[in-house]
Formats: structure tokens, sequence, C-alpha cells
């Protein structure tokens, strides 16, 4: 046993130096990025007003984004909220804008033009595209084990434990000492960012391994028919009538995103976010004929499987977007917590290198 112990304490340690610096960075960049609407709102004058995302509302925005953009390009709409009143249109080829709640674009770029888009793709993808993507999901579940091997190493040492999260000095003693204590406090929150953090490296990988065999159910396509509307004729596509028949559907749903009609389909696709539900973009849809106005399909995520459920989590627990100013400042306090572990433990073990 002592020897297998000392073997999960080398790979622990050399595996913990390959990985430190990676999860520092992703540490530091996620921790700035759960205040990312915090920031915009702040630097964005168009976005210092009051706002009620009415069916109303949202109908003008939708509209005139419509009006602005050719309808080919527009890939989602993620609509405004009272806490953020901008909305913003993701485009065709990596390009996006922010709209304000008149519908007047207030700014638009391409890819990580700006600052917090740019940290992002620092944060997501190494500003490698999608290999940067990879290696990230990779050394991801790298880390998870890492973290695994580290629980299993403190368990003989489990006396020692004390809340002293910080060392006293540089010395390594008091670094290691440090690494260990706030290595327990952290591990299950950072065990939660990194499988979530996976999900969203690689989901189509995850749907295919855990939904692709749900999805092909029949049950699963029946229920998507359940509750729909009997609603047609002229004008009831439009945005307005579209968006008050979804919330007929939903009742105490919210409005959070929508898929523009397009050559590719003449659809309005209304996501909505349902009481208790956390993830804000919108998980269950509505999909409304532009141009004969019936009501074709009614897609209820909160009647999904519970492995899809918990899918559909995933975002709101890795990003802090779960509308919890709490969850923001614990996700905040751990990724600090983070950082100083992978610090501490790359510190100490450089100066045991050195003597």
């Amino acid at each position: 046993m002592k020897i297998l112990l000392n073997i999960i304490r080398t790979a622990h340690a050399w595996a913990g130096l390959t990985l430190a610096l990676l999860l520092m960075l992703s540490s530091v960049t996620g921790t700035l990025l759960v205040w990312k609407e915090d920031y915009v709102k702040l630097v964005t004058p168009a976005a210092h007003v009051d706002f009620t995302p009415t069916p109303q509302n949202l109908a003008v925005i939708a509209e005139a984004v419509e009006a602005q953009f050719d309808n080919n390009d527009i890939l989602n709409i993620q609509f405004a909220t009272a806490e953020f009143p901008l909305t913003k249109v993701t485009l065709y080829d990596t390009n996006y804008a922010y709209v304000d709640t008149q519908g007047n674009v207030v700014d638009a770029w391409h890819m990580n033009d700006r600052f917090e888009e740019w940290l992002y793709d620092l944060h997501h993808r190494l500003l490698l595209d999608d290999l940067g993507l990879t290696i990230v999901g990779l050394a991801a579940m790298a880390l998870v084990i890492l973290v695994i091997l580290g629980l299993i190493t403190f368990i003989p040492l489990r006396r020692h434990f004390s809340l002293r999260l910080l060392p006293g000095s540089l010395k390594r003693q008091a670094l290691v000492s440090s690494h260990r204590n706030l290595g327990l406090v952290v591990a299950l929150p950072l065990l939660l960012t990194l499988v979530t953090g996976i999900m969203l490296a690689f989901p189509f990988q995850v749907e295919d391994i855990f939904l692709d065999e749900l999805r092909r159910t029949p049950e699963y396509s029946d229920a998507m028919v359940v509750g729909i509307d009997d609603i047609t004729g002229e004008g009831t596509g439009d945005w307005l009538p579209a968006f008050e028949r979804t919330l007929a559907v939903f009742p105490g749903s919210s409005i959070r995103s929508a898929t523009v009609p397009s050559g590719f389909s003449a659809h309005r696709v209304i996501g909505v976010q349902q009481p208790g539900q956390w993830n804000r973009t919108g998980t269950s849809h509505v999909y409304v004929d532009s141009e004969l106005g019936y009501m074709d399909l009614r897609i209820d995520s909160a009647g999904f499987p519970a492995i899809e459920r918990i899918y559909n989590n995933g975002y709101p627990l890795h990003t802090g977007k779960t509308g919890s100013l709490l969850y923001k400042l614990f996700l905040t306090v751990c990724g600090l917590g983070v950082a100083c572990l992978s610090l501490f433990g790359f510190v100490s073990f450089v100066r045991s290198k050195l003597g």
C-alpha cells in the first residue's frame, strides 16, 4: 500500500507540474468571465437603461435585427433581460453584434475583437481555434484524474489538515501544507467546473454518448407535439403573436432567444426559460411557421430525461449564469482558490527540485 501511495503521489506531482500553468490560466480567466456581462454593462452606455422584456419590447428588437441584417446571416438572437439590457446577435462567420433596447446596433465585431471575447477565446480555446478547444478538453480530463489522485494521497495525511489555507512563508513545507489544505477545500467545486468544462469542450461527443439513444425513442419525438396550439392564419406567425403564443403554451416562462426564418427554414424558433430552470439561454423551444402561422413543435426541456436535464445545467453551472449573485461569488472565491492551489503546488515542486 505504501508503494502504491508513493507512485500515486509521484504521478500527482509530475502531472500537476505539467498542468499547473494551464490550470492557473483557466481559473483566472474563468473567474473574470463570471463577471463578463457586468463588465460589458459597465463599459456600454446603451446598457444603462431600465428594460422589461415583454413580448412587445422583444418583438421590436427582433424586427429591428431582421431589418438590419440578412436573415441568412443571423444564426441566433440572445435577447436582452432586465439585468442585462443588451441583445447579442450571433452572425455567420463568427461575427457578432450588440443591439440596444430600441433595436439599434451599438457595437459589431468579428470573433474576439472585443476584450471580453478575447478573454473568452483564451479561456475556452487558448486562442488556437478548434485545436485549443481540444487541448483544453483533454487537459480537463487529465485534471479530473489529477484531483482524484490528490484526494487519494490526502487520506493518510488527513490528520494534518487545517483551515490555514495560505502559507505562512515561502518555505517548501509551508507551500505543501497550504496546497494540501486548499486542495481539499476546493476539490468538489474544481471537479464540478472540470466536468462541466469537458461537456462544453466536447458537446457533440457527450450528446452522442449520453443522449443520442434517448433522442431516437418514439416517446421523445412524440412529446414535441404535445401542448401546441391550433392557431393559424395571416399575421399569426409574426414576432409579437409568436412570442405571445409561446408564453401561452409555456406559462410563466421568460423569452430568452430566437432563430429567425431564413432560406434554410421558415420557422421562428423561440427559446424560453421555464420557472425553476437555471439555464438562461432558453432550452425549451417553440417552432412557429412565419408564413402560415401554425405551431409545428413545442419542445419542453422540463420534461426531458434526467440525464438531458443535467446536461442542460452544465452551461450555467460552469459559467455562473444561473441568475444567482451568491453563486457567482462562490465561483469567484473557488476560482481564486484554484489559482492559488496551482501556484502553491507549482512553486513547491520547483523548489524541491532546485534544493
